[in-house]
């Protein structure tokens, strides 16, 4: 099921060639001069003595992969539902719903993935950014378990709602969350102490903050991972209920 997922998204590609290796190559440029340079000029330090810039480093990898796996999923799960398209097809097939949910969010998420590393690799280009093997796995691991938290958010805001600006401002807000509300471009001590308590208790930034401790401290903070897990499998199990019951009507 996957291998096929996988060979309608290359046959996509294939299709769309040009607004894809467009949004691949400017959206990382796009970040790093609107965010990054500006910021860098601003707050020039993290609170822990850090340059700005590298600091940042792995906020904006994280809001890359938000922002490329948003329309994956947009496509995939909202519009072809709403408007009645090949989602209907595909859920004729042998398959569970939870089985569609698993299949196009492994595929969204892949595709998210490698437009990380790409941006990556654009980022050291840019900047000198101390990063040694182990760091840069472990920021691999870190975001491949944000992007399916993420990814399950999105899906099920694509099936729960049906009118289409309503589910264009949901996900605006939340992706204004996203940015502005999970460390990856201020640090949380910047805000002020309520907000800052229930901003670090929120799942979604767990995985910033365990790659934040692992590379200043080399800390593995288990706990975050486990709630991250276990969120995404409740997520999960969630979306193919609500799946088959909008399928039905």
């Amino acid at each position: 099921m996957i291998r096929a997922f996988l060979l309608r998204r290359l046959w996509l590609w294939k299709n769309r060639l040009i607004p894809s290796i467009f949004l691949f190559l400017f959206m990382p440029i796009i970040l790093f001069i609107m965010i990054s340079i500006p910021l860098k000029n601003i707050i020039r330090f993290s609170i822990s003595g850090v340059p700005y810039d590298i600091w940042v480093f792995p906020g904006l990898i994280f809001i890359i992969g938000s922002l490329g796996l948003y329309p994956i999923i947009y496509r995939e799960i909202f519009d072809l539902r709403v408007h009645r398209k090949v989602l209907l097809n595909i859920a004729l097939a042998p398959f569970s719903k939870s089985q569609l949910v698993f299949g196009n969010l492994c595929i969204s998420v892949l595709e998210a993935l490698t437009m990380c590393l790409f941006s990556i690799f654009i980022y050291f280009s840019i900047v000198s950014i101390p990063l040694n093997t182990i760091n840069l796995l472990f920021l691999m691991f870190c975001l491949v378990i944000y992007l399916f938290l993420i990814g399950n958010i999105y899906i099920l805001l694509s099936i729960s709602i049906d009118a289409i600006t309503t589910m264009i401002l949901s996900s605006f807000i939340f992706i204004i969350f996203i940015i502005f509300g999970n460390g990856f471009l201020i640090e949380f001590s910047f805000f002020p102490s309520f907000i800052e308590s229930v901003l670090k208790y929120n799942p979604i930034s767990f995985s910033q903050q365990c790659y934040q401790r692992f590379v200043s401290t080399g800390y593995f903070d288990w706990t975050f991972i486990s709630i991250q897990i276990i969120l995404i499998y409740i997520l999960f199990l969630l979306n193919g209920f609500l799946l088959k019951r909008k399928l039905r009507q």
